[in-house]
Order: C-alpha cells, then structure tokens, then sequence
C-alpha cells in the first residue's frame, strides 16, 4: 500500500474582509478603552463611524468569488455586536428616570 500525498488547495482571505476584522477588533479596543476611563465624552469614530465602515467592507469581501470568508464574517460579526451594544446603551441609559 502506498500512501498519496495531496496538496491541500489553501483559499486565500479576501482583503475587505481581513480589514473589516482588524476595523472591528481596534473598535472593540476603542470601546473597552472608553469604558474603563469612564469619560463622558465617548469618541465618535470608535463607536459608530470605524464599525460601519467595517460591516461595509465585511459585507463587500462576502460577494468576492475564490476566496475564503472566514476575516468576513468574523468582522460582521464584531461590527454588528458594537454597533448594537451602542445603541441599545444610549437607549436604555434613555429610560433611567434620574428624578421620580
């Protein structure tokens, strides 16, 4: 018995994709920072503007043909979990009654 050596065809990452991922993991960073300062100031770019841009380019690096979509989802997902964790901070921070 012989044994057969295959080449195992490696898909390359997509490029939209792997930026979307490093764009989700610095406005992940950005956040965590923002809250453990605990400012009152939460900086802009962090929070909404860097995680759109990257939900963006995620979306973008799915339609791309012959590549892998792993970078793609995975930027998909951080970018939507900030932008969800933001919005529904500033809306349930909304429905605190400071004064009754």
């Amino acid at each position: 018995m012989e044994l057969e050596i295959t080449r195992v065809k490696r898909k390359l990452q997509t490029a939209t994709g792997f930026v979307s991922f490093l764009g989700g993991i610095m406005a992940l960073a950005g956040l965590n920072a923002s809250m453990l300062i605990e400012t009152d100031v939460f900086p802009d770019t962090m929070l909404v503007k860097l995680p759109l841009l990257g939900l963006f380019l995620g979306v973008f690096g799915l339609v791309t043909r012959n590549r892998s979509r792993m970078y793609a989802w995975w930027g998909i997902g951080l970018n939507l979990f900030i932008l969800v964790f933001t919005f529904m901070m500033f809306g349930l921070s909304w429905t605190i009654n400071a004064k009754p």
